[in-house]
């Protein structure tokens, strides 16, 4: 783990010119920051910020003149989710180093007993050229998608059934708690009240039934081969440099399963349902074909569009059930639409062997 100076500040307000001078000597041994101006912000699960710098000393080294920090900064949603805050500060000390995908440098990385997880990484913002940031509902290109998913696949190739995985096994589990306890039969009316709440119910019926197809999915894919998975590949968390090469952030929730966990996620989140529709089975082959080309073979066809009908459950609940206000309302609402078309076009609880 990377030299922590002192307590991880829990309040973006405290981070200053003196902490960032302290972790970035883990780098840049005798830098001094001199001033920090904390610019824009994102406040999700976690929250975060660019600081532009300036030194009193470089100490004759290149210093960023600009960091991203994020963290923990908000009490309430630390306590909810400080393990995925601290698989990703583990992601970049541990993980990163091993793989060769376009991902923001890590300048620190850390966790403390708070509980907290902070990262310090590169502002991407700096790089020649800009990078053009996705969201979740942005216009993206069937060929960005599978931009995204050539480069996946040589990530999940050189883990491939690797056993270095089984530590990382253990990560799933926040996830998979977090997905069933939005299946409980509260929080399951009320989602029954939204705007797409009918389609909802064509898909999975009742409460029950929706928690029984996340442990049959769950099931199936622990059955089958693993790699190391970015585990949560929407559009969002995506970005793309000017010559079109896609990049991946947010690896708060990684971890050793099997590929078309990422492989469907991708598709179906970045792509309208039209698009979608048009080139799903394309976007699958092309993956295959992909991560044949890195590993020397890959499942059969029919096997992975069989996997990627299966994880429409896991769509379904990432985007289709979770609670309203963890994003603008209309962003949550159309997400959520989107996957629900797509697991009604791939009769989920069919492709589950729950279909009575």
């Amino acid at each position: 783990m990377i030299k922590s100076p002192r307590d991880l500040p829990l309040d973006l307000n405290d981070i200053d010119a003196s902490w960032l001078s302290d972790i970035l000597q883990n780098q840049f041994p005798g830098v001094t920051v001199e001033t920090c101006r904390r610019t824009g912000g994102h406040r999700g699960t976690s929250m975060s910020a660019c600081f532009v710098l300036t030194y009193s000393n470089k100490a004759g080294q290149t210093p960023p003149d600009s960091v991203y920090v994020k963290g923990g900064f908000d009490d309430t949603w630390r306590k909810r989710v400080y393990q995925a805050l601290q698989q990703e500060a583990i992601f970049y000390n541990e993980v990163a180093p091993d793989i060769e995908l376009n991902i923001p440098h890590s300048y620190y990385a850390a966790t403390s007993a708070a509980p907290q997880g902070i990262v310090v990484l590169e502002d991407l913002q700096r790089r020649p050229g800009g990078v053009r940031f996705a969201s979740n509902l942005a216009a993206v290109s069937p060929d960005d998608v599978a931009a995204v998913l050539e480069t996946i696949a040589q990530l999940h190739a050189g883990w491939w059934d690797d056993s270095r995985l089984r530590i990382y096994e253990k990560w799933r589990e926040p996830q998979r708690v977090f997905l069933k306890y939005l299946y409980r039969p509260a929080h399951w009316e009320e989602l029954l009240a939204c705007k797409h709440g009918d389609l909802l119910e064509q898909i999975l019926r009742d409460s029950s039934t929706a928690k029984q197809s996340l442990e049959t999915l769950w099931s199936l894919m622990d059955a089958r081969p693993h790699t190391f998975l970015h585990g949560d590949l929407h559009g969002g968390n995506i970005f793309y440099e000017s010559n079109g090469r896609p990049g991946f952030l947010d690896w708060q929730l990684c971890f050793a399963g099997n590929y078309a966990h990422d492989m469907s996620w991708i598709i179906v989140t970045a792509l309208d349902v039209p698009q979608r529709r048009t080139h799903e089975r394309d976007l699958v082959r092309h993956y295959l074909d992909a991560l044949r080309a890195h590993h020397g073979e890959a499942p059969a066809f029919e096997d992975a569009w069989l996997s990627y009908r299966q994880n429409m459950a896991h769509a379904v609940a990432s985007y289709g059930a979770v609670p309203r206000d963890m994003g603008a309302p209309d962003i949550v609402e159309r997400s959520a639409e989107r996957v629900f078309h797509a697991a009604l076009d791939h009769d989920v609880l069919e492709a589950l062997g729950l279909k009575t």
